[in-house]
């Protein structure tokens, strides 16, 4: 009778470790991230093989785009999720069905961040406004096609640098 009640005993507290509400292990945080931008990296590949633009294409407005090796480098989870808010706000704004998929992994990764800003103890601040690239997107939503490509470009190297950066990863 003994061994059924410890079996029991530790089977309790198995359930009550995994039901509590503390926030799951950093390292399993920062693998499930990894893991989500990787494959949103290979959907993004696959994507812009099929609508490829000239890189000599001159358009203006795209510096509202954030460009990881312009923009704000990645630095800690404040600057992860305000780069992927960005990029969900550009994603979101496109008529392309195909960006469907890659959005859901956006968001993924955004509550994955909030998991990790918790694990950290780091408060997150309620998304900036977007006033200019809304503008943006909305006066040029006839080159969503070409936004989508130079979105999806960046959005790579940012996922890239991320992945990269991850086990560094160490700030709010």
């Amino acid at each position: 009778m003994k061994p059924f009640l410890s079996l029991h005993y530790s089977s309790l507290l198995f359930l009550l470790a995994v039901g509590s509400s503390t926030a799951p292990p950093v390292d399993i945080v920062k693998n499930n991230m990894k893991l989500l931008a990787e494959t949103a990296v290979m959907r993004i590949q696959k994507l812009t093989a099929e609508f490829q633009i000239s890189p000599n294409m001159v358009f203006s407005g795209v510096e509202l785009i954030p460009d990881i090796t312009l923009d704000r480098p990645v630095e800690g989870i404040s600057s992860i999720a305000d780069n992927i808010s960005t990029f969900q706000v550009i994603l979101l704004s496109l008529p392309l069905d195909s960006l469907r998929q890659i959005n859901a992994d956006m968001e993924g990764l955004q509550g994955i961040v909030r998991s990790l800003a918790a694990s950290f103890h780091c408060p997150l601040h309620k998304p900036v406004a977007h006033s200019h690239l809304d503008t943006f997107l909305k006066a040029n939503v006839t080159f969503h096609v070409t936004i989508a490509n130079i979105a999806l470009n960046r959005l790579q190297r940012f996922l890239s640098r991320l992945i990269n950066s991850l086990d560094q990863l160490k700030t709010c």
